[in-house]
């Protein structure tokens, strides 16, 4: 599934943050061979989690409380597309997100490197 964005007004005035759905990897049960005959564990997004985050461009804190962030991004089919944060801006707030699932949920769970989150949807909210 390729990840799709999108865009709406922000429920309170003034104020901006950016939405994300990411797929977060886990371990599947069982191990696997490598070549040299050691065993590793097997990671894959099937095994893991979502989780929503929400970025807030004026405090740069991260929300994962999927209820509170449900008031924020929900619309219905009618709902206007509102985008008015620039690409650049977009695109190093979702690289501190990348970051912060890394130093946080990666890190939890110990999983190996190379072992990625897939973003499956982001919205603006301005």
């Amino acid at each position: 599934m390729s990840k799709s964005f999108s865009g709406k007004e922000h429920p309170a005035p003034n104020s901006k943050a950016v939405f994300f759905c990411y797929a977060l990897p886990g371990r599947n049960p069982g191990q696997i061979s490598t070549d040299d005959g050691a065993e590793s564990e097997e990671w894959s997004i099937d095994a893991g989690l979502v989780q929503w985050y929400l970025y807030d461009l004026a405090t740069e804190k991260i929300a994962e409380d999927a209820i509170a962030i449900w008031d924020f991004i929900r619309c219905g089919p009618d709902t206007p597309r509102h985008c008015a944060v620039e690409k650049e801006t977009l695109s190093q707030i979702r690289k501190k997100v990348d970051k912060y699932i890394k130093d946080t949920y990666l890190k939890k769970v110990q999983a190996p490197q190379g072992v990625k989150p897939t973003l499956k949807a982001w919205m603006e909210l301005s």
